[in-house]
């Protein structure tokens, strides 16, 4: 199949998805339009500090810390670069998400993380649900793409599955930091997690309940992520969750 072809999953790669909370894919788009989303994203990195404070801050360090760049985050790049939603990523995390949710499901997010060498920090276990308005109900698939390699020493995603079939856990802030960003669950066996090392354009896919974690980058080598989220922010009336 050409890359001009939309990608779609497997009935069996639905059917793991739905059953494990996660699925981890080996290609989601190819070299040409990894280069021309590197590009984009590099260039909002370099200018993180001149962005809206809203859209740019560090993951890594307390809100009070400055241009720390232990992980620097931008929430939202696709406002500050549109063109991001041309990508072929874009357009096959969109038709995998519809067959995931439902046709009708909807884009509601992007975000990208930056992992500098020897940044030696991890990304503690979390639900992504924890960072929802308490009481929100909502379903969605998060695509998780390393731009370059991501092996476990760059720092990939681990999830333990199917722990989205249970409850929300309790979070707090990484560390019990009340100035950090990042949110944090201590009721985790990590016993159970499966490391989920990935090539360039790869990609994770999981649920809004999936315990998940990425290690700190130890390698000699950058770990550049961009995450799109798809679903509904509010179930529709009568949905039926496949």
């Amino acid at each position: 199949m050409s890359m001009t072809d939309p990608l779609r999953l497997s009935q069996q790669q639905v059917a793991q998805y739905h059953r494990d909370g996660y699925l981890a894919l080996d290609r989601i788009t190819d070299t040409e339009d990894l280069q021309f989303l590197e590009g984009l994203l590099m260039g909002l990195f370099a200018r993180h500090s001149e962005l809206p404070p809203e859209l740019a801050y560090e993951l890594g360090a307390d809100k009070a810390t400055k241009n720390a760049n232990v992980i620097p985050q931008v929430i939202s790049p696709h406002k500050v670069e549109p063109r991001l939603l041309e990508s072929r990523y874009f357009r096959n995390a969109r038709m995998m998400a519809q067959q995931l949710l439902g046709e009708d499901c909807n884009f509601l997010g992007d975000h990208t993380i930056y992992k500098p060498p020897h940044n030696n920090k991890e990304t503690p276990w979390h639900q992504d649900q924890a960072y929802w308005a308490k009481g929100t109900t909502a379903f969605t698939v998060n695509f998780w793409m390393p731009l370059r390699n991501a092996p476990v020493e760059t720092g990939c995603m681990w999830f333990v599955p199917r722990s989205h079939l249970g409850d929300l856990l309790p979070h707090h802030p990484a560390g019990n930091n009340p100035n950090m960003h990042t949110l944090e669950t201590d009721q985790v066996d990590p016993s159970k997690a499966i490391a989920c090392p990935l090539p360039a354009g790869g990609a994770t896919l999981h649920a809004l309940k999936t315990l998940h974690y990425t290690g700190p980058n130890i390698s000699d080598h950058p770990r550049l992520a961009y995450i799109l989220t798809f679903g509904y922010e509010w179930l529709p009336e009568g949905y039926q969750k496949p």
